[in-house]
């Protein structure tokens, strides 16, 4: 999606050539790939650990971290995977996005109309909005140090943030996040709240 905005307000005239649809099936898959990538090392590193004991997980749902907690062997190697990897898929996707941004921003601080501009960050502000969330999320649930050793903390993050946003929050949030700019939508949430 930041790469569509890119695309959309930096160079409208190419958009039709930068968005067109071979260009979508390719971010697309790219994207699939390197999940599936993520997710075949992780799988592989989790089976490398053994269990002794109830195996009980003092968790809300099955998750790598909750895994690693409850192993009886050294998982060091798997803290450090799970960091990296996190770290790795965080800091490239949020550079991407805040590149993009910062070109954005750059573009629309040049729009001479006030309404212009005030139209274009409206457009941007949806997403960004939804971006924060679902990053938000991830990075308290992976990327901190120590998420592993913390498993209250954890309990509380995953059942505040992580699954609610993926699986509830986001998904509901979404239209009305992304309706906000409907003048429609304004007026009817304006009637309720007076």
């Amino acid at each position: 999606m930041a790469y569509d905005r890119f695309s959309a307000i930096c160079s409208p005239f190419l958009y039709a050539v930068r968005m067109s649809q071979q260009a979508c099936v390719r971010l697309v898959t790219a994207s699939y790939i390197c999940g599936c990538i993520n997710s075949m090392i992780q799988t592989g590193f989790t089976f490398s650990l053994r269990f002794c004991g109830e195996n009980r997980l003092d968790h809300f749902f099955c998750d790598i971290p909750a895994l690693i907690k409850i192993s009886c062997v050294d998982t060091l190697v798997n803290e450090i995977v799970l960091f990296i990897l996190s770290a790795l898929i965080i800091i490239t996707t949020t550079t991407v996005i805040l590149v993009s941004y910062a070109c954005i921003l750059s573009t629309v601080l040049k729009i001479p109309s006030t309404h212009g501009r005030s139209k274009t960050f409206s457009t941007c502000s949806s997403h960004i909005t939804v971006v924060s969330l679902f990053y938000g999320t991830v990075f308290f649930m992976y990327a901190q140090p120590g998420a592993i050793s913390s498993p209250e903390k954890n309990k509380i993050i995953a059942l505040v943030c992580h699954c609610p946003s993926y699986t509830v929050i986001t998904p509901m949030l979404n239209p009305i996040i992304y309706s906000l700019g409907n003048n429609e939508l304004k007026e009817a949430v304006k009637r309720t709240i007076t």
